[in-house]
């Protein structure tokens, strides 16, 4: 049986394709495809530009070569808004001739609920609370609101509101950016005002207009892993009063999406403003993986331990040692119970850190903290937000030799402060599994008050394990300079 998947976005502004492989946990992305096309330039509000259909076939021929290999009932091809307000016109032929498999034309609705389904099986609901999901489109948005537990949500709208059909409206030709913007953030205001403010709701926002305006943020330091109110404004402002002239290019905005950058950031601002959200995070899952997901059981309910475990695996990690560290970490984890503010979320963290902490030894045993951290930002973890997949990637990076104390002063106090705690105790762990044997492990008494944590050893353990007790020596100054002050004894020193 052929374990390739293929899903194909033809979106207003861009074609996608996504080409899987089914995996025991879902699936894992072999590659993704993307062109910009922009469907929708010069419709005439019957059909097609002849120019668009163009570019649209010259895409699905390249994405056509690509999928030689996949079985025709194994993809997935939907078109969105361009192709529901043009009618599809002669793109259905187009696409069973070049593809091989029908189009299916979705509702924005349709569309909406593919969304969230891909989201679901991406992003764990830690929470019994409701969970908004917004993908902002060339031609339309979408949102869906759901209790997190399902992969189907309870409601869905979509809107004729799109960053390609405002840009068209408001910017070009002439106009003054400040005044094109504010009038595009007005109109999308109008269309959106009748949306309900959600209570106490997860937001997460899919689309390449919520992946670019969170990157100009994190690129501009005014915010790193969410999309806030307050950064929005500082963005806005730059644009309004004309100290950045988008046409010239942002800071982390890239070249293929700058015409359409403003209109997308004025619709983002219509949703903060009229939902009063506060915040929104960008989630890598998309129509794509909703398409492929019809295809597959339906999710658990958190795949990060399924994640983990596919990546030490593909790794080929220690396992035996990984569980030892691992029970070493959290034993210590739950003798220092007054030092975490949010228990379960930390010591979740710990635990998976301790499991992928050799990761980087599949490219190489020297400094292989340092490729691990590389392959953990580098590999496919979407069950993982991206500022938990940057905490485990610092963990890794640090659990052995320098402190990374440069790493963690760009982060805000009350996080750093947790991360330094748990560096503290996974190198401890390690070190104290240095001997890669069940029989060596020792029963470790621990406390922490304050910043000094307190290690009680049994008897003699220190005299009989010198490499431990040396790198113990060490790793004490190294905490010293973090802020923790270690203390470690035995226990006939009690």
């Amino acid at each position: 049986m052929n374990d390739l998947f293929a899903a194909i976005d033809l979106g207003s502004n861009s074609f996608h394709l996504l080409l899987a492989r089914r995996t025991d946990d879902g699936f894992e992305t072999v590659e993704r495809l993307k062109e910009k096309v922009q469907l929708l330039a010069g419709f005439d509000g019957v059909r097609l530009h002849p120019g668009a259909v163009s570019r649209g076939a010259d895409c699905l021929a390249r994405f056509a070569q690509r999928l030689a290999g996949v079985p025709r009932s194994n993809i997935q091809v939907a078109g969105t808004h361009a192709l529901r307000v043009a009618g599809g016109g002669e793109f259905p032929a187009l696409v069973t001739r070049v593809i091989g498999v029908p189009l299916e034309v979705v509702s924005g609705e349709d569309e909406a609920r593919l969304v969230y389904l891909g989201v679901s099986h991406h992003v764990p609901s830690n929470a019994p609370r409701m969970r908004l999901v917004v993908d902002v489109g060339g031609g339309s948005t979408e949102l869906a609101w759901g209790d997190g537990a399902s992969a189907e949500p309870a409601r869905v709208a979509s809107f004729e509101l799109g960053c390609v059909a405002l840009r068209d409206r408001y910017f070009g030709n002439g106009h003054r950016q400040a005044e094109a913007f504010i009038r595009a953030r007005a109109e999308a205001r109008t269309l959106l005002r009748r949306l309900q403010r959600p209570e106490r709701a997860e937001i997460i926002g899919t689309s390449g207009t919520v992946e670019s305006i969170q990157a100009v943020l994190a690129a501009n330091g005014w915010g790193s892993a969410t999309i806030t109110k307050e950064g929005l404004t500082q963005l806005i402002d730059t644009i309004v009063s004309g100290r950045w002239l988008i046409d010239a290019g942002l800071p982390g905005l890239v070249p293929e999406r700058l015409d359409i950058f403003p209109s997308g950031l004025a619709i983002v601002d219509a949703l903060f403003e009229v939902l009063g959200l506060r915040t929104m995070r960008f989630v890598d899952a998309s129509l794509q993986d909703g398409l492929l997901y019809r295809l597959l059981p339906a999710p658990t309910a958190d795949r990060r331990p399924d994640t983990v475990a596919g990546l030490k695996r593909r790794f080929r990690v220690d396992a035996a040692q990984a569980a030892r560290v691992r029970g070493s970490a959290l034993a210590l984890f739950d003798a220092t119970a007054g030092w975490w503010t949010q228990p379960g979320r930390w010591r979740d963290l710990l635990g998976w850190a301790a499991d992928l902490h050799e990761l980087g030894r599949a490219v190489a045993p020297e400094h292989y903290h340092r490729h691990g951290a590389y392959l953990l930002q580098n590999s496919d973890l979407r069950a993982f937000s991206q500022a938990e997949r940057d905490q485990l990637a610092l963990l890794l990076r640090g659990h052995r030799r320098s402190f990374p104390g440069l790493a963690l002063r760009g982060l805000d106090d009350d996080v750093r402060a947790e991360l330094v705690r748990l560096l503290a105790l996974l190198r401890i762990a390690v070190i104290l599994n240095r001997s890669h044997t069940d029989t060596d492990v020792p029963a470790v008494a621990a406390s922490a008050a304050a910043e000094t944590l307190r290690l009680t050893l049994p008897d003699g353990w220190l005299a009989a394990h010198p490499l431990s007790a040396k790198e113990l020596t060490v790793e004490a100054a190294q905490l010293a300079d973090a802020g923790i002050r270690l203390e470690v004894g035995d226990w006939g020193r009690r």
